[in-house]
């Protein structure tokens, strides 16, 4: 069990640490999309590192997988975001365009 706090206190620290590393990185940005930068860092980052303590790997090894894979994350939140915003304005037209096929008018 003391192991176990040992883990999360420690990815959680590192996870933290990476949020504010996504805030030095874009610092002028709004308010909301810092946070929201931070929380993606630290949820995917924690997660990584939690999913890393399986692998017989080097400590250092297992926080900079944990360290990329958070950063990654924000990327891929964005990536995600504007393809479902592409698909909420017309998804008939979306769908087709998937389906390689031109859309019917």
């Amino acid at each position: 069990m003391e192991r176990l706090k040992d883990i999360f206190s420690n990815y959680g620290l590192w996870g933290f640490f990476l949020g504010l590393i996504t805030v030095i990185i874009k610092p002028f940005i709004s308010i909301k999309e810092t946070l929201r930068d931070m929380l993606i860092t630290f949820i995917v980052s924690m997660l990584s590192g939690l999913l890393a303590e399986y692998m017989d790997i080097p400590q250092p090894v297992k926080y900079g997988i944990s360290g990329v894979c958070g950063l990654f994350g924000v990327r891929l939140y964005m990536i995600l975001d504007t393809i479902l915003k592409t698909a909420q304005n017309d998804p008939l037209h979306f769908i087709e365009k998937i389906k390689n096929k031109e859309p019917q008018k």
